[in-house]
């Protein structure tokens, strides 16, 4: 067979793994972003190794707890080409998952569904994709911990458990901030800190905030779907894949100068830090009305990938 023919066999195949990884990426952030996911930090959940383990190099369990959370394969396995977090309804327990590295400016994006989760009804699981201080295993982040630190949380997405008779999901980025007066960190929350008139910066509130009529965190649970977030050192910024394109969703949160107070839009520049990043479920039975038997039920939290796009250095 001579080259030329070998060449139009393979061209269509090349040409479609390039359109592929284009549509996992906004084109008009390529000149923000890297537009080819870091190897370091992402992961395709489809490397077939013994046992269905998921990459160790890469991440760690979540640590257990009596209850809400558990570690190993009955919990977290990588299978079928997907991460797959386990909610065991008899062991009131899920699995999740913690990157040993942490890292910070970028576009995230990650391809997820659940199973077991009744959008019009009471919910037990809380599945989630977020950024946190600490790695589960003792250690922090720099500059996080001790007197005078600052540090955000920052919840692509969160499902809540806490409605009577709904289950949402949302993203936010609560602030926790050093407080001269109070000699203390003080979490920066939906409700008013403490004389502060403080507020949780929102990107997406999945009680309200819609997108083409329908509110966004509320259905859907159980197709795959596919989101993406900003971390930028001005901003962060919500990314919904819809079909093929990519969409701007919810509303920009700025980073402000430290004397601006938190609101529901704005995070002070000193809480802007690194984070170890979670991918997983919970149990967490929590709510305005107590959980009855009959509402929980075996659940997934599934990640077919996971894209972690840094900043591009001038």
């Amino acid at each position: 067979m001579n080259q030329s023919i070998i060449l139009l066999l393979i061209l269509p195949l090349l040409l479609a793994t390039q359109v592929e990884a284009q549509g996992l990426f906004p084109p008009e952030l390529k000149n923000i972003y890297a537009s080819k996911p870091d190897s370091k930090y992402s992961d395709e959940f489809n490397g077939k190794r013994k046992n269905n383990s998921f990459d160790t190099k890469k991440w760690h369990y979540r640590e257990s707890t009596k209850t809400g959370l558990g570690q190993g394969k009955e919990y977290v396995q990588e299978k079928d080409g997907k991460l797959i977090c386990y909610g065991h309804k008899n062991k009131r327990k899920a699995g999740a998952i913690v990157s040993n590295n942490y890292f910070q400016y970028g576009f995230y994006a990650f391809n997820w569904k659940t199973t077991g989760i009744v959008p019009d009804a009471r919910n037990a699981w809380h599945p989630s994709v977020w950024g946190s201080l600490n790695d589960t295993r003792r250690n922090n982040v720099p500059g996080t911990t001790g007197e005078n630190s600052n540090w955000m949380e920052i919840d692509i997405m969160e499902f809540s458990t806490w409605s009577k008779v709904k289950t949402d999901w949302s993203s936010d980025a609560p602030c926790y901030l050093w407080v001269d007066s109070l000699n203390k960190k003080v979490k920066v929350n939906i409700k008013p800190g403490p004389s502060f008139g403080w507020k949780k910066a929102i990107m997406i509130d999945g009680k309200k905030d819609k997108y083409k009529g329908e509110i966004i965190g509320r259905s859907g649970f159980d197709q795959w779907q596919t989101w993406g977030m900003e971390y930028h050192p001005e901003y962060l910024q919500m990314w919904y894949l819809d079909s093929e394109e990519w969409v701007k969703v919810g509303h920009r949160i700025n980073f402000s100068e430290n004397d601006v107070a938190p609101s529901l839009r704005t995070v002070p520049n000193k809480a802007r830090k690194p984070l170890y990043w979670y991918l997983g479920n919970l149990f967490l039975p929590q709510g305005k009305t107590p959980i009855q038997e009959e509402q929980i039920t075996n659940s997934t939290f599934e990640v077919d990938w996971f894209h972690y796009h840094p900043l591009k250095t001038k």
